[in-house]
């Protein structure tokens, strides 16, 4: 039982499979809004519908990437908040990063010091953050994966910037500290 044809399959030619295999199951697929038949002006129709939803799915999707990447271009960055950051929502610029302490600060400190010399390897630096108390760790032991601080450091948002490159969009500067 379906509520509408749109929410049996993402495109029509899995819709037709999924039809196949309930029909091959003994089921009969059936919905409050839509007559299934299995004349030749019920299948057209039926794929028609299909077909209308599978469309309005890539719509759906390419408006909303258009919208993803108008937004990263003007400098806001609209998907995970990295460590050190959170989303607020600010009147006029809708969901902005801010920093989130004190997490923020330990990881300024960290890079200001790998920047300085400080620490002189990603190890050094991946022990100053085990260091911390407040920085969140990824083991039991209170270890962080080697691969954090390379992702900390190879971030664009640590240093004031925003990128999409899958998107076409290059590095520029974020609208966030």
């Amino acid at each position: 039982i379906i509520d509408d044809l749109s929410r049996l399959a993402r495109g029509i030619q899995a819709h037709w499979e999924l039809r196949e295999l309930i029909t091959q199951a003994g089921g009969e697929l059936v919905s409050p809004s839509i007559e299934f038949g299995t004349d030749s002006d019920s299948k057209l129709i039926e794929n028609t519908r299909a077909s209308v939803a599978q469309h309005q799915r890539e719509k759906k999707a390419e408006q909303t990437k258009d919208r993803v990447r108008a937004r990263v271009q003007d400098g806001y960055w609209v998907f995970w908040a990295p460590r050190g950051y959170k989303f607020t929502s600010s009147k006029g610029q809708g969901r902005v990063l801010v920093r989130n302490e004190p997490l923020a600060s330990i990881i300024a400190e960290g890079m200001e010091g790998f920047a300085s010399r400080r620490f002189e390897t990603q190890v050094e630096l991946k022990r100053f953050f085990e260091s911390q108390p407040e920085f969140p760790k990824d083991f039991a032991n209170g270890e962080i994966r080697n691969q954090r601080v390379k992702d900390i450091l190879t971030q664009p948002l640590y240093a004031g910037y925003v990128a999409l490159p899958k998107w076409s969009v290059s590095l520029r500067e974020g609208q966030h500290e």
